[in-house]
């Protein structure tokens, strides 16, 4: 344990970085990081579980930011970490700089995902935390690690958090463990003006731990973060009282905390006095940019200790991988998402069919030869076909992770982003299913992993205004151009978005997800009918015919008319 004194003079470190990278900018979000500075660095000085040398390990602990907008909290105990330099940090917000606003992930760096969009983060920690539910149900205690994420105002009250908290209490996720950072204010107001909820006792209510502290008190942070650590039976909410803007002083020297207006602008601009507030957090306003030498040797112990932890843990995990060998190979097979042979060529489809009839053929093909794959939907299994592939498995539920299907009810969004949060997790291959007319309540998701270059799976049916009887709600129109649109902005890496497939008959449905397995790189579409529809013509085999689709485009029947070619 470290002396309060010194994670007091770290946390003021923090404090003082993110001030200075705000300020500098000229633009961000000071009043949160400085509020927030306690418990990010406790976290990180004594809990966080992670390789140093290795980022990728899939035996570390993983941090889920879902507030972008404290990234300068975040950048500075990454910097303190090693992760990033002075010098990067002092380019926060610039073109062309690793510390943009809004965190983007970067493994190499400890960003496990791109935040921004209040809500979503916390929803893939706890994709995340199922994930590795999964994975120990096959592979033992070598998987134990814990899943953090950290929460704000905001994202407690994005709808999203609904979903969330209701399905991580559901299924008992004892390994996540959320931070909700309370401080009663937002970018415009404070929270008594728009809400007057009891979040404690609407986590209660979900079945989660709930523990309520000063958020800037270390000794209180240290004990919460103990106390969820050692739970077993249910995710844990630590609700964490915080200042906004904890430290920051008027030039007069009188306090400016728990002010609004430092939530979304540099501190000279809200009215506090820069200058005087670094020199009361012990800084030099002409220097700001310094990492305390005694903060330094903190986090330089901390680096120590974390090898020291992670040798016993692989060394363990050898004498494990001797005993179960079999089970080791498939662990490395699948945290490096290697297919299975599939021989796709062998999948009978019945002629004529609705594309979501086929992919329900195909989804029970996969549940018995892809082992880490986890299938989902929103309450829509036996329309959306995926119970193709629940026909040979069963639902996850509480303390049962055996299964490889999460019914998560009628919570599109939540589905999504869960299922999102498992693939950045690693070692599963995820896919959603819900009908396309819904995939409107998904779009925000699917944007971040575009973004993000998260390889999900979305299935999405009743594919056309076809679906009349339902009427207009139900039928899907402008739906495709979005998605089509979406698919053709290139990523960081100058790739397509993501991969959309409408397959024409049940054999281009086969290829489609034959593409869409082998797709590691980006997210994959599934557009499917729900009514019949007839085989394209082939000359031989009409399997081999529509494996011409891996091309992009190909010639079905090549016919002259007149002066035409169709």
């Amino acid at each position: 344990m470290n002396d309060n004194v010194l994670m007091n003079k770290a946390a003021d470190n923090i404090r003082i970085l993110s001030a200075s990278m705000v300020e500098k900018a000229k633009s961000g979000h000071p009043g949160g990081p400085m509020g927030g500075a306690d418990f990010i660095n406790v976290l990180y000085s004594e809990f966080l579980e992670y390789d140093p040398e290795n980022p990728h390990w899939e035996g570390r602990d993983r941090f889920f930011l879902d507030a972008g907008h404290m990234s300068p909290m975040f950048y500075s105990v990454l910097c303190l970490s090693g992760k990033f330099s002075i010098e990067e940090i002092k380019a926060f917000r610039q073109w062309g700089s690793p510390t943009p606003g809004h965190p983007e992930r970067d493994v190499e760096r400890g960003i496990e995902n791109t935040s921004g969009p209040l809500g979503q983060g916390h929803a893939y920690g706890a994709g995340a935390a199922v994930a590795a539910k999964f994975l120990k149900a096959r592979l033992g205690d070598t998987i134990d690690h814990t899943i953090y994420a950290y929460i704000t105002d905001g994202g407690i009250q994005e709808e999203i958090s609904q979903g969330v908290g209701r399905l991580a209490g559901h299924l008992g996720l004892d390994n996540f463990i959320m931070f909700y950072d309370s401080n009663n204010i937002q970018l415009s107001t404070t929270t008594d003006a728009v809400t007057s909820e009891d979040v404690a006792k609407k986590y209660e209510a979900w079945n989660w731990k709930v523990i309520t502290i000063d958020g800037n008190n270390v000794d209180e942070i240290r004990k919460a973060l103990t106390e969820a650590k050692a739970e077993k039976e249910r995710p844990t909410l630590i609700i964490g009282n915080t200042i906004m803007g904890r430290g920051a002083l008027a030039a007069d020297c009188t306090s400016f905390e728990c002010q609004v207006s430092t939530h979304g602008q540099p501190l000279s601009a809200a009215g506090a006095d820069f200058a005087q507030t670094v020199k009361n957090l012990g800084g030099n306003p002409e220097n700001p940019f310094v990492i305390f030498p005694e903060v330094t040797a903190l986090y330089e112990k901390r680096k120590k200790e974390l090898n020291d932890i992670v040798a016993a843990k692989k060394a363990k995990c050898d004498i494990w991988a001797k005993a179960n060998p079999e089970l080791a190979a498939k662990k490395r097979s699948w945290f490096a998402r290697e297919l299975p042979e599939i021989d796709w060529a062998t999948i009978g489809q019945k002629p004529d069919n609705a594309t979501r009839a086929a992919s329900a053929t195909v989804l029970g093909v996969l549940a018995q030869k892809v082992e880490n794959m986890i299938v989902a939907s929103a309450d829509l299994s036996n329309s959306d076909k995926t119970d193709g592939f629940l026909k040979y498995t069963k639902a996850f539920e509480k303390n049962d992770f055996s299964g490889a299907f999460l019914q998560a009810g009628v919570a599109e969004f939540t589905l999504s982003a869960m299922c999102i949060g498992m693939s950045l997790h690693g070692g599963v291959i995820p896919a959603c299913g819900t009908f396309f007319a819904f995939s409107d309540y998904m779009k925000p998701a699917i944007r971040v992993a575009a973004l993000m270059g998260t390889p999900v799976i979305f299935i999405w049916t009743h594919d056309a205004f076809r679906v009349g009887e339902d009427g207009p709600t139900h039928q899907p129109v402008e739906q495709e151009a979005q998605i089509r649109l979406l698919e053709k902005l290139q990523n960081h890496h100058g790739q397509n978005s993501m991969l959309v497939l409408r397959p024409a008959d049940v054999h281009e449905t086969t290829i489609a997800w034959k593409m869409a397995l082998e797709n590691a790189q980006t997210p994959t579409g599934l557009i499917l009918s729900r009514q019949n529809i007839k085989d394209l013509p082939a000359a031989e085999s009409r399997y081999k015919e529509a494996l011409k689709a891996e091309k992009g485009a190909y010639v079905v029947q090549d016919e002259k008319i007149g002066r035409a070619h169709v």
